[in-house]
């Protein structure tokens, strides 16, 4: 009978989200290899070598807020790193006993993944645009594309509106070779 109840119910394709900028619809993204991507990225694409990859590392003594109930006043607490990990072992424990160990998916659910780096000026702003007539907002853009097109394994030109493409083809030309960028999907 549950073998005549899972035939009769229609097949629906999983979705997957974080695909691999391989192209490749079957295959999930590892998320864990995103920062070595943007590293390499960065060695090809940033010319000026001006982006750093940045580790955000969290404070040792944090904040909890919490109330007893929904009309109940707000209380705060101050953690410091026993606590911290007495309470990031009890969400993985109701996580656990709420997925009953793995066997529940979690459907509607978002992963937030912090990525950062910092791009470093060797002048001020004002001295590279007076000095050396450069425009240091291009410079920025090209940074933020390099990352973005990483991020969300599309093409520059698929993250840029189409009437400023031929503006930013011109201050960054290299983000748009095809082979140079590797995240082009088929």
């Amino acid at each position: 009978q549950q073998q005549q109840q899972q035939q009769q119910q229609p097949q629906q394709p999983q979705q997957r989200e974080g695909l691999a900028p391989k192209g490749t619809e079957d295959e999930p993204r590892d998320f864990t290899k995103v920062p070595q991507e943007m590293n390499n990225r960065f060695e090809v694409l940033d010319v000026d070598h001006a982006l750093r990859p940045t580790i955000i590392s969290p404070g040792k003594v944090w904040t909890k807020r919490t109330q007893k109930s929904l009309l109940a006043k707000p209380t705060e607490s101050i953690l410091g790193s026993d606590e911290i990990k007495d309470e990031k072992d009890s969400a993985f424990d109701l996580l656990d006993a709420l997925t009953k160990s793995g066997a529940l998916p979690i459907e509607h659910a978002a992963l937030h993944i912090i990525v950062a780096a910092t791009h470093c000026f060797d002048k001020t702003v004002m001295e590279a645009a007076v000095q050396d007539n450069v425009n240091p907002i291009e410079k920025v853009e090209r940074s933020t594309l390099i990352m973005a097109s990483t991020v969300h394994a599309l093409p520059p030109a698929r993250l840029i509106r189409e009437a400023q493409q031929a503006r930013v083809k011109a201050a960054s030309s290299a983000l748009f070779i095809e082979d140079t960028v590797g995240v082009q999907r088929q």
